[in-house]
This record gives structure tokens, sequence and C-alpha cells, in this order.
């Protein structure tokens, strides 16, 4: 399903509210809630990212749905290091469009790729919007997915 809604740049001041959807998204799942309620820095915003804009923000006309956020990663790339879409709109189309936006956004400033480590609960997902897997890495919580995505 292709969802119609509009993505804009996060504005500042917007934070706490990004942070409490990342924060429903990241417990939906039994394997992460308990890690993320234990340590809740995990779902703060980079220091500055807003202001750099890195932080895209998907809304309907009634609320935001979800986010992402890009930050400098190796040469040529952008690292996409969060995206989330509020639980009751999954499956719409509105993370799709997210990856979208910054695969956009990231040939336009000339990167090659975009790279994410993947939550094992979202492999699927970022399988489906084109991401290949790279392999295993280490993160906080447990072993993630390295994977990239071409933008040319």
């Amino acid at each position: 399903m292709d969802w119609e809604g509009t993505i804009r740049d996060g504005r500042p001041g917007e934070e706490p509210a990004l942070e409490a959807l990342q924060l429903r998204a990241s417990v939906v799942y039994d394997s992460d809630r308990d890690a993320v309620l234990a340590h809740p820095e995990v779902v703060r915003l980079p220091s500055g990212v807003i202001e750099a804009g890195g932080v895209r923000v998907a809304e309907d006309p009634l609320q935001v749905l979800g986010f992402s956020v890009v930050v400098a990663g190796a040469a040529g790339a952008w690292e996409l290091d969060g995206l989330f879409v509020e639980p009751g709109h999954w499956r719409l189309g509105v993370g799709a469009a997210l990856v979208a936006d910054v695969v956009d956004r990231a040939r336009l400033a000339g990167m090659d790729r975009l790279d994410v480590v993947a939550n094992p609960n979202a492999l699927a997902f970022y399988r489906a919007v084109g991401f290949e897997e790279l392999g295993e890495v280490p993160t906080r919580f447990g072993p993630g997915l390295r994977m990239t995505l071409r933008t040319g």
C-alpha cells in the first residue's frame, strides 16, 4: 500500500514527541522490550541532529506517523541511524516512504549508498525496500545485521 502523507524536516523542540514515538515502536517486540525499558537513553535523538537536517518526519494532517535519522557514515555513505513508525501504522508504506526520501536526499548529496545496522525484527522490512546484507555486527543489545542500499 502506498502511504499518502507528507515528509518534512524535523523541527527544533520536536525531540520529546519523536523520542516518545521511538519508545512506542521499540517496545513492541518482546525480544527488545526489557532492554529498551532498562536503558531509556537509547531512545534519545543524537544531539544537534535536527538542527543539522538529519531528521525527516512523516505525517498526515492529524499526526506524526514516523521519522528517520541520518548521520554521516563511511566515505560516500550516510548511516540510517534510526527509522521508526507508529506501531498502528506499520505495513502502510510510511517506513518505505521514509527510506525513499532518505535515498533521494542521499543521492542529491552525492552519497553512493545508505547503510544501516538492522535490528533482527526489521530484517524483512529492510530487505523489502532494497537493502543488501553485508554481515552480522555486535550491538549493545545483541547481534545486528549491517546492510547497505545503493543510491545511484
